[in-house]
């Protein structure tokens, strides 16, 4: 497949956009970084010391992100001085790439979800693992919602930790907007609902009915659908790979 000429204007970080970057940039395309988001780490106050301190007490730790596995073991370090999980505390990972990330930390994940979803992930591993009454704790990132507390804590008895922020980019380049503007661009990437709502920011409501755009999978789709928006791309697994697969399939097909 030939991608020559094609802009693809990547929403996320330049370091993660990398992803896109190696299936796309070989084809011919332009990947423009436009980021949206930027991934902050948190202190290591009262309240996560005392989690920190209690991680025996835990079954299990449930990982939606690399994110998550990054930044928790980030906190371990600086809340108790090493980052050396108890070996009794068994671990779940969202998908590959989360626990590719655990293995960073010389521990493997006891259980890998086959999809890229949270709730796919509780949903597969309650069909191994008895959960009732055990204690979980889930390392999130501040904007994740709380369907997995919600879901869980029916059952088993839930503690959330955020250890990440997703905080709005720096002032966006101007000359990326107007690209956008006088459509100098054949896709925007999304992949994150935090990623649409700044974005909507920047742009504002009136440009965006007419952006042309792919997704990383169904979350991001639905956060868009509140502002009108429709990807001609929703990605079949929800993965940098995922989606610049999809892309190459959409563009292949047009052809």
């Amino acid at each position: 497949m030939n991608l020559q000429g094609k802009i693809f204007i990547s929403t996320v970080s330049a370091q993660k956009a990398a992803g896109l970057r190696k299936f796309l940039e070989p084809l011919g395309a332009t990947v423009i970084d436009f980021p949206m988001t930027e991934i902050t780490g948190v202190e290591c106050s009262e309240e996560i010391r005392n989690i920190m301190t209690s991680l025996p007490t835990y079954q299990w730790i449930i990982f939606t992100s690399a994110n998550g596995v990054r930044h928790f073991h980030n906190l371990m370090q600086t809340c108790l001085g090493e980052a050396n999980l108890p070996a009794s505390v068994r671990m779940a990972a969202v998908g590959v790439k989360t626990a590719q990330e655990i293995e960073k930390f010389f521990r493997s994940a006891d259980f890998t979800g086959s999809e890229n979803t949270a709730e796919d992930l509780v949903s597969e591993l309650l069909l191994k693992e008895n959960l009732q009454g055990i204690q979980i704790l889930l390392p999130l990132g501040n904007l994740a919602p709380h369907t997995l507390e919600e879901r869980l804590s029916s059952i088993a008895k839930v503690t959330r930790i955020n250890v990440y922020s997703t905080i709005r980019a720096d002032q966006p380049d101007l000359s990326i907007v107007e690209q956008i503007k006088n459509d100098r661009y054949d896709l925007v990437l999304f992949t994150s609902p935090s990623g649409i709502e700044h974005f909507v920011g920047v742009m504002g409501p009136a440009m965006i009915s007419s952006i042309r755009w792919a997704s990383i999978g169904p979350v991001t789709t639905k956060a868009a659908a509140k502002y009108g928006l429709n990807p001609l791309i929703t990605a079949t697994h929800s993965t940098y790979e995922g989606l610049a697969q999809d892309i190459i399939e959409y563009y292949t097909l047009k052809s």
